[in-house]
């Protein structure tokens, strides 16, 4: 066997371990031009469709760990997810439809994913709501995850931006801040992002907003 060909033959063997590698460990990072270029790709998005949900599932996540969580101030967390029957404690007399409705309670689960693989930074937010239908929001109750193959998550939080309990509609922005690893190790790119998303006292959602 000549030297050329061996060489030919120990390079295409090492093209197979290091593959085989990358395989065994995840995704290898690339350089930084394009990982960059990877990050800032179109994403893809979803809004999973809105499903009426029982009073103690969305008693269960208004009191789940970390769950951004208000109530309308003029009933308990049991009255606001129809737990139990609702009084009114305002000083002012309320309708006969605010003391005597049950509210209805509701969930979804939308997501925008920024970027392609191996990049892809994508932003969960998980919400349970409840309200005196068509009247206001008693209840909403939110938590914000993240996924992605090569890229971690520095922070991540929810905000109420718009409305919200004794309001008719309330508007939650999930955000999160990532660590993308480049090829050179002392290059990690950061991309934050945040996915705003409108609910309303009907049980209807949209995304009005991302960035």
């Amino acid at each position: 066997m000549s030297k050329r060909l061996a060489a030919v033959l120990a390079a295409a063997a090492a093209l197979v371990c290091t593959a085989a590698a990358s395989a065994d460990n995840g995704p290898t990072p690339l350089a930084p031009d394009d990982a960059a270029a990877l990050i800032a790709a179109p994403g893809t998005s979803g809004l999973s469709a809105t499903a009426a949900v029982d009073p103690a599932t969305a008693f269960a996540a208004a009191n789940a760990d970390g769950a951004d969580t208000s109530i309308a101030s003029d009933f308990t967390v049991e009255q606001a997810t129809g737990v139990s029957a609702a009084t009114h404690a305002s000083s002012s007399a309320p309708s006969p439809d605010v003391v005597f409705s049950k509210p209805a309670c509701w969930g979804d689960q939308g997501w925008w994913s920024w970027g392609t693989w191996p990049y892809e930074q994508k932003i969960i937010d998980t919400t349970y709501w409840c309200a005196v239908y068509g009247v206001k929001i008693t209840l909403r109750t939110s938590s914000v995850t993240t996924d992605g193959d090569i890229c971690g998550v520095n922070w991540r939080a929810g905000q109420l931006i718009g409305g919200g309990v004794g309001f008719a509609s309330f508007t939650e922005r999930s955000s999160a801040g990532f660590a993308c690893p480049t090829v050179v190790p002392w290059i990690t790119l950061h991309p934050s992002h945040h996915l705003d998303i409108r609910r309303d006292d009907r049980g209807g959602a949209a995304i009005v907003g991302t960035g």
